[in-house]
């Protein structure tokens, strides 16, 4: 999982937006709306300004950038890239330590599916690469525009209902050097790589994907900024992991192998050893009380009576149509039988076969 946050513009988002519609015009979203026309997203960030500097940015774009391994777990699913995103952007809001969350907030997001190299990737920089040739593969990711000030309208009605006491709207940064600041005229601040880490857990715990921690962000940001010794402890770790995995991977395959043998020897089938584990099962729940376990292997043993019945009703009408069929095979050649009597006929003369007749 890639998170890169940018800078924005003292001016109009409308730039960036007019740009970020290049793919498609529209589709823009939020935190809880859909379907979003570009001057939407205008309309919304561009007055959502209050006491900053005529130099000051307005506005941040924050991208969201999963791997194509990631990416094909979910099947590049847009549902679940904006479930994705509304997540992300409340760890974005939570990060500053203020007490906020994504609906005190103004920002709008899209999802693109392709990009072209610049001047960061690595190749570029080798010169393997041109600067603006399409990257193959799955590229899908996300752009979110989020106003810098915080949601003015939801601030004036907190105010108004006596939520808070602050005289001004939060100016929030994510470019800023404070980080948890608990003292000073700057309290909170906002830890970028603290962000990404989140980002990342929030996809993994969202969607239930094994990250390897090759793919880590805390190991890439470790192979890329620490010294040697963080180095090599981290690849100590990924070798360890990734040996534990092949270990895991070969008990199953030769588990896999096993049953396989059994199920092989006379007697020995699927259903059968069912049978027993469903057996041992409910007699483990009976002695422990154990409610859950009781009522899963009680499940498990309704789903599989299920499945058998389905079966013996499978193939009794199975056996029922080859049945009929016979019959009707049957009835046929008698047909054909009576039909070829009753054309032969009944004064024939006789074939003589001697001589003299």
């Amino acid at each position: 999982m890639m998170t890169k946050i940018g800078g924005g513009s003292a001016g109009s988002c409308g730039g960036l937006v007019q740009y970020l519609e290049k793919e498609q015009a529209g589709l823009w979203f939020n935190q809880n709306r859909e379907q979003l026309a570009g001057h939407e997203v205008v309309a919304e960030i561009d007055p959502n300004k209050r006491n900053l500097g005529r130099e000051d940015a307005k506005y941040y774009q924050v991208i969201l950038a999963p791997s194509q391994a990631e990416l094909a777990h979910i099947s590049s699913d847009s549902q679940k890239l904006q479930a994705f995103t509304r997540a992300a952007m409340e760890e974005y809001a939570q990060n500053f330590g203020k007490g906020i969350e994504s609906k005190d907030l103004v920002w709008f997001a899209k999802i693109e599916h392709s990009r072209s190299f610049d001047h960061t990737d690595r190749a570029v920089q080798l010169g393997e690469q041109q600067k603006g040739v399409t990257k193959t593969g799955d590229q899908t990711h996300i752009h979110v525009i989020v106003s810098r000030t915080e949601n003015l309208r939801a601030y004036a009605e907190g105010k108004k209902n006596g939520l808070h006491e602050r005289k001004n709207p939060y100016h929030l940064s994510p470019l800023t050097n404070h980080k948890a600041t608990t003292r000073g005229v700057v309290l909170g601040g906002f830890g970028r790589n603290s962000f990404s880490q989140r980002a990342e857990q929030t996809f993994d715990q969202a969607f239930t994907y094994e990250r390897s921690l090759t793919e880590s962000f805390r190991f890439l940001h470790c192979m890329k900024y620490g010294d040697e010794q963080a180095k090599g402890e981290m690849q100590r770790q990924a070798a360890e992991q990734a040996a534990a995995a092949d270990r895991q991977k070969r008990a199953q395959s030769h588990e896999q192998s096993q049953r396989l043998e059994m199920y092989q020897q006379p007697g020995k089938t699927p259903q059968n050893e069912f049978t027993d584990d469903l057996r041992a099962s409910l007699s483990k729940a009976y002695q422990q009380k154990d409610v859950n376990d009781l009522g899963a292997a009680l499940a498990s043993a309704q789903a599989e009576r299920e499945r058998q019945r389905v079966a013996q009703e499978q193939k009794a009408e199975e056996a029922r149509k080859q049945a009929l069929e016979a019959t009707k095979l049957a009835e046929q050649q008698k047909l054909a039988q009576q039909q070829k009597i009753e054309q032969k006929p009944e004064n024939s003369p006789r074939i003589s076969r001697g001589l003299g007749l």
